[in-house]
């Protein structure tokens, strides 16, 4: 099952590759906004409750995201890495793999932006989901540039075994279980993703101003100083501890 798994994940990185740039900055915006969606909710189920519960709750929750764009073919950055298992076949070049990354890349920004705004501007926010956005965008750029490279790496591990396993499953039941394990050890881990960070950090850098008793301020370049190590992190897991192994062990 898993050598299938890895065909038609090879498949699905040709199809992407070759899919026309307009629809892939939708998808792109999509899955961005869906990874934003699953971030609030698994903020907003922190409340009130134990920290340990709270993250296991947070983990289950952030797992919609990928559920929604891997059951509707949005196309997300840090799946899309393991596009270089088609790169590895020879199947696709370098410069579409590149391409298809940059427009994803910058898709998922916008669909990050996108809803963030939504999300912060619909209502308003209890100083509890405030405080704990705006002191998780704290920790998240305070980290140094060694914890967001291997923390990346380790999220980002992660989150191509949920894509591999809901790809070994031939029914929607199977995949949502496929996901929901790996992206929960990750949110409990509290790992670094980069499409995720694209939620967390803004969202953290807005409820500074609007809480009430004031809040941590998070500059624009320390969103940056945190994004660059992260998405390097992210890129490095996925292909070294998913695609390359798994290449070597079902393809080669």
């Amino acid at each position: 099952m898993t050598q299938e798994a890895a065909d038609e994940l090879i498949q699905t990185g040709i199809i992407k590759a070759q899919r026309r740039r307009t629809k892939t900055l939708i998808l792109s915006i999509l899955a961005g906004a869906f990874i934003a969606l699953g971030a609030y909710s698994s903020l907003l189920v922190r409340i009130g409750v134990s920290i340990g519960f709270g993250k296991f709750l947070a983990g289950i929750v952030f797992s919609t995201g990928l559920i929604m764009i891997t059951l509707t073919g949005a196309e997300l950055f840090t799946g899309n890495v393991l596009m270089t298992l088609s790169f590895l076949e020879k199947k696709i070049t370098a410069r579409k793999l590149f391409k298809n990354w940059f427009i994803v890349y910058f898709g998922n920004f916008i669909g990050a932006m996108i809803a963030t705004a939504l999300i912060m501007f619909s209502t308003t926010h209890t100083n509890d989901y405030l405080t704990i956005a705006n002191t998780l965008a704290h920790n998240k750029v305070n980290l140094s540039y060694a914890n967001c490279l291997l923390s990346g790496i380790l999220c980002n591990w992660l989150v191509c075994m949920a894509v591999y396993m809901a790809q070994c499953s031939k029914n929607i039941t199977g995949k949502i279980f496929g996901i929901v394990f790996p992206i929960s050890i990750f949110i409990i881990a509290g790992y670094e993703h980069c499409v995720a960070n694209m939620f967390f950090i803004p969202c953290g850098i807005i409820s500074k101003y609007l809480l009430t008793a004031g809040g941590f301020q998070i500059t624009l370049s320390a969103f940056i100083k945190n994004m660059i190590p992260v998405t390097l992190g992210n890129i490095a897991g996925a292909f070294i501890f998913v695609a390359l192994p798994f290449w070597k062990v079902h393809k080669r």
